[in-house]
Parts: C-alpha cells; sequence; structure tokens
C-alpha cells in the first residue's frame, strides 16, 4: 500500500514554497520542496495574487505538481478575531461562536468564509481564534490555481500552524509558558503557548518596515531597498566602513529592532494581564525574516528571555534527493507546511492537533471542478453519438417490443380499474346500509331498554303473586307496590333512559298486611300470656316474609321495614299486622 501524499503550498507575500510530504508511520518524511521568490513591489497589495500566480506556475513546471493540494495564506490577508465564549457541547458552540463573532467582525458573517479554533479551554470558557477571507478573494485565488492544474482542497491561515509544528517538534510545552516570534515580510505573529492552549497575536512589523525604512533614508525605490536590505544583512556583499551607506542601514536596522522589541513588550503585557499574572519564560523565533543580524541578542536583553532559533527539522525526515542550499533554508521557511501536514496525515504526538481550518469556498470549487471536466463530458458524449448501427437497430427493436408490452399492459391496469370502481360502488352501498342500521338501531334503543324494563316488572309481579301460595308467608296480601317517584314523573324519554342507566337510585316500595294466626284459647283473665304468644307469632312472620322477599332475585337489598298494628288495626282484637318495604332492585 502506498503512502498517503500531501502537497502544500505556503503563499507567503515576499516568497512561495511547495512541500510534498508522505507519513513513515509516527514520523512526517519531506519528500520534495522548492522555494520560488516573488519579485513585485511588496508594498503595493493588489499585484500580490498575480506575483504569486506567477511563481506558483513556474513552481508547478520545475517540479511537477498537479492535482490536489493545500494552500496557506498569510495572516495579513485575513481577518481575525479572538472571543470568549462558555464552555459548551459542540453542537452548541458553533451557534454561540457564530453570535459572538456577528457582533465582533467589520462586516457581516453572511458575506464571509470563516472557521474558528478553540485554543483555550478552563473548563468554564474556551478561548475562540475565528479567521475569515472575503468570497471574492478566495474565488479569484480558487479560479487561477485550477487554471494553472492543482485542485484546492483547503486553504488554512498561516499564524495557527506554528502551534502543531511546535508540538510535533517534541519541545515540551506542558508546564512552562512559551512565546513563539514568526517574523514574516508584512506582520509578525506572536505565538503564545500555556499548559491549557495558546493565544496569537500579530504586530504589523515585519521585514517590509526595515525595507521600507531604508527606501526611505537613502530615497530610493521599494525594490530597490529590498536588494540591498538582502544584500547587506545576509553578508552577500561587502560594504566599505566608510560607505555612508552603512551607518543607514544600522540605524533602520535599530529602528526596527527597537520598535519590534516594544510591540512584543505591549503584547507580553496584554497576555500577562488576560492570563492573570503569567509571563512566557522562554522565545523562539521562526519565519525568513528572524535572520536580521543581532535580533535574538536584542530581544534576549531587551525582554530578559533565554531565546533560541524554533527547529522545525527535529520532527522530520528529509528525503536525500533535496539539496544542502535548500537544507540551509528549510529551519526558517517549513515551519507552517510542517505543522498542517502533521494535523492532516495523523501524525502521533503527545498532545492532540488542533483540527486544521479550512476557508475554501466549497461553492466555488465545485463549479469549478465541473469546468475541468467539461471537455472529458464532450469527448464521452462524441463517442457515445458514434455507436454501431446493428446496435442501434437491435435497440429499436427492443423498444418496439417494450412498446407492445406496455400497450398490454395498460389495457390489464384499464380492466382492473373498472374492476376496482365496481367494488368500490359496492363498498359505498355496504357503508350506506351499515350506517341506516346503526341509525334505526340508536332510535330504537330507548323502546327497546323500555320493552326489557316492562318484562322485568312483569316477572317480578309474578314472584310476588307466587309468595301469597307459599306456607310460610300465607295469609298476606299486598296493598301497594310502587317505585321511587323519579319515575313516576313526567319526564322525557332521553331522561328515562339516563335513569334507567343510574338504577342505583331507583327504589321499590311495597305495603302491605298479614294475618296472624293462633289456635290456642286463652281465658279472659290471662291476657298477658295472650299477648305473649301473639308477639311471638307476629316476629316469626315477619322474619319469614322478610327472608322470602329477600330471597327474591330482583332484589338487591331491603333498606327499611316498617311494621305497625296501629292506625289501621289493632292485632289483638283484629289479629293482622301491616308493614312497608323499601327496597334497592339489583341493575
Amino acid at each position: 500500500m502506498s503512502d498517503k501524499r500531501e502537497v502544500i503550498i505556503n503563499c507567503g507575500i515576499s516568497h512561495i514554497s511547495a512541500s510534498v510530504f508522505i507519513s513513515e508511520g509516527t514520523k512526517l518524511k519531506l519528500k520534495q520542496v522548492a522555494l520560488q521568490t516573488l519579485h513585485y513591489d511588496y508594498s503595493n497589495d493588489k499585484i500580490w495574487l498575480d506575483s504569486l500566480m506567477a511563481g506558483l506556475e513556474l513552481l508547478c513546471k520545475n517540479e511537477k505538481l498537479k492535482g490536489n493540494a493545500r494552500f496557506i495564506f498569510p495572516g495579513s490577508l485575513l481577518l481575525n478575531k479572538t472571543i470568549r465564549v462558555p464552555h459548551v457541547d459542540e453542537e452548541k458552540q458553533k451557534k454561540i461562536v457564530a453570535f459572538e463573532l456577528s457582533q465582533k467582525m467589520p462586516f457581516p458573517l453572511a458575506e464571509l468564509i470563516w472557521d474558528y479554533q478553540v485554543i483555550d479551554d478552563d473548563g468554564v470558557e474556551q478561548e475562540i481564534l475565528a479567521f475569515a477571507v472575503k468570497p471574492e478573494v478566495a474565488e479569484s485565488f480558487c479560479e487561477k490555481v485550477v487554471e494553472i492544474g492543482l485542485n484546492p482542497i483547503q486553504i488554512t491561515p498561516a499564524p495557527i500552524l506554528d502551534y502543531n509544528a511546535l508540538i510535533s517538534s517534541g519541545i515540551g510545552i506542558d508546564q512552562e509558558e512559551t512565546l513563539v516570534v514568526n517574523v514574516g515580510a508584512k506582520s509578525t505573529n506572536l505565538l503564545f503557548i500555556n499548559p491549557t492552549g495558546f493565544l496569537i497575536r500579530s504586530i504589523a512589523i515585519g521585514g517590509n518596515t526595515l525595507t521600507q525604512n531604508i527606501s526611505d533614508s537613502l530615497g530610493t525605490l521599494f525594490e530597490k531597498a529590498e536588494d540591498i536590505k538582502k544584500s547587506y544583512f545576509s553578508g552577500e556583499v561587502a560594504f566599505s566602513p566608510d560607505d555612508p551607506s552603512v551607518q543607514v542601514l544600522e540605524n533602520c536596522s535599530k529602528q526596527f529592532l527597537t520598535r519590534a522589541s516594544q510591540e512584543i513588550t505591549r503584547s507580553i503585557v496584554t497576555y500577562k494581564r488576560l492570563k492573570k499574572g503569567k509571563s512566557p519564560n522562554r522565545m523562539f523565533l521562526a519565519g525568513r525574516g528572524a535572520l536580521l543580524n543581532n535580533l535574538p541578542e536584542y530581544l534576549s536583553q531587551s525582554q530578559s528571555l533565554n531565546i533560541d532559533y524554533f527547529d522545525p527539522l527535529k520532527s522530520l525526515i528529509i528525503d536525500e534527493g533535496i539539496n544542502q542550499e535548500m537544507r540551509a533554508l528549510l529551519p526558517f521557511m517549513i515551519g507552517e507546511p510542517v505543522g498542517l501536514a502533521t494535523a492532516v496525515l495523523k501524525v502521533e504526538t503527545d498532545q492532540a492537533l488542533k483540527r486544521p481550518l479550512n476557508l475554501l469556498p466549497a461553492n466555488k470549487l465545485t463549479s469549478l471542478t465541473f469546468k475541468k471536466k467539461i471537455p472529458l463530458l464532450v469527448l464521452s458524449s462524441i463517442i457515445f453519438s458514434l455507436l454501431p448501427l446493428p446496435k442501434i437497430i437491435k435497440q429499436t427493436s427492443t423498444e418496439k417490443a417494450l412498446d407492445i408490452e406496455l400497450a398490454q399492459l395498460k389495457k390489464s391496469t384499464r380492466a382492473l380499474n373498472d374492476g376496482i370502481d365496481q367494488k368500490e360502488a359496492l363498498k359505498n352501498k355496504f357503508l350506506f346500509t351499515e350506517k341506516l342500521n346503526k341509525l334505526i338501531f340508536d332510535r330504537n334503543l330507548i323502546f327497546r331498554q323500555k320493552s326489557f324494563s316492562c318484562w322485568i316488572l312483569q316477572d317480578f309481579l309474578n314472584q310476588l303473586q307466587s309468595s301469597l301460595d307459599h306456607p310460610d308467608v300465607s295469609d298476606t296480601w299486598f296493598d301497594e307496590l310502587k317505585f321511587d317517584e323519579l319515575l313516576e314523573s313526567g319526564n322525557s324519554n332521553l331522561q328515562r333512559a339516563q335513569m334507567t342507566q343510574k338504577s342505583s337510585n331507583l327504589k321499590i316500595i311495597l305495603s302491605g298486611r298479614y294475618l296472624v294466626r293462633t289456635e290456642e284459647k286463652f281465658s279472659e283473665t290471662n291476657v298477658n300470656e295472650k299477648r305473649n304468644h301473639l308477639i311471638e307469632l307476629n316476629s316469626i312472620k315477619q322474619e319469614a316474609l322478610t327472608q322470602y322477599l329477600e330471597a327474591l332475585p330482583f332484589i338487591e337489598k331491603v333498606d327499611r321495614k316498617t311494621f305497625s298494628i296501629e292506625g289501621k288495626g289493632d292485632l289483638f282484637e283484629r289479629y293482622f299486622t301491616h308493614f312497608e318495604y323499601v327496597f334497592t332492585p339489583k341493575t
């Protein structure tokens, strides 16, 4: 299985480089690298893109580069903001970040291509670093890149990549506060690293600042001043000590160093305020601008810090085909490409690498990819139009057979539809009949319930009538049978039906008399004995009648029973007792 290959193009202000990386286990290998200096007026940002494309085209031709590529944009071309948001789940994080950024960005977010990265997290709040680019800048860049023959799959900001490069180099950053100063052509990127994350600040001082000072002091063009700067500070050209230009160059260098140190000091003070008094313990220099004479010594003295050059080559395996001249430049130009390659190739490190940001305009890229495929699509259409005639004839006969089969299917479909229509008509008739039956049933429900109640009442009266022949309750007759007044009042049929459903409220009232017979003869003097005897017979008769009535199947319980020997008759003269029962019928 072949190793995964990544082409990374670093688009600087003064140069453009192309690097090809592959992964070998846990190590990153630099397979190919090339550098092209851009020749234009660095003070004119409008011509940067054209000069960059010319350099990129030359690189691709010399190094035979094509296909997918990842691009690194300089921070000076991008908008960036650092904000603090509450620590939330990833699903809610983007909405909160978008809201906060909409308040801070100088343009509406809908008019920008943007992405963000969590750079510090203390568990309560998260520090967010966001980058944005205008769509017209990214889209114009992509169009020109596709014309050259490359397919852009990512545009990522340069300032955030030094962090990944530092981690992959193996420099311990768990316990100490570290500052990385990356001196570029137009700006200097300050990377403050602490155990919980990092913070990025950019200052508008770079190599071009020194060039502009030289141009103003010598009264020469910017491009000429750039050549003088490179020649003098690199030692390529020896200047005479009596040359007045030497003093001018040294004064410009001191002004640059003083201003850079002051801006770094301000940034450190701001960082200490944000991080509650913590300041960096060490400093690393990176970028080609860091090659300026006396820069490490001056910063070390002014900042009272141990300073060293950052070497990203510690994490790299360098291919033998890379020449020695290029190897000498690698420590000062390869840091950012190493940071991106380490993330996308998932090279293992002691700490989790940050997600590489992507400012690529996806919609524009889709249209560009389609345009790239247009010639292939045209060629394919021509090939299909030149198919052999016999195959076309065979397809025609097949089409006719399919037409015949389609006609038969349509005929069968019509017949089935007719059958469905007939069944639908029968179904409608059935539903109408069912609905009519239900209406008739509901309308006659009260009558049926009433009829059923009449039969129950007839059975109940028959059972009462049969009690007159029972030996235990003989000599008994009923004077009156009535129901609770709810059924006797003039209620509507609906009210009667409701009362039938609530039959637990219905009461049956039964009143009548029974005769107390005695066969014994008592003398007139024995009145008490006769009275006691009649009372005993009366009690037996009461008990027998009550038990009989309670045993009737339509009686639920006896609510009240009343016996009287007064009023309508006297027990001792007429020997009968009046009674009245109140029953609760069964439902």
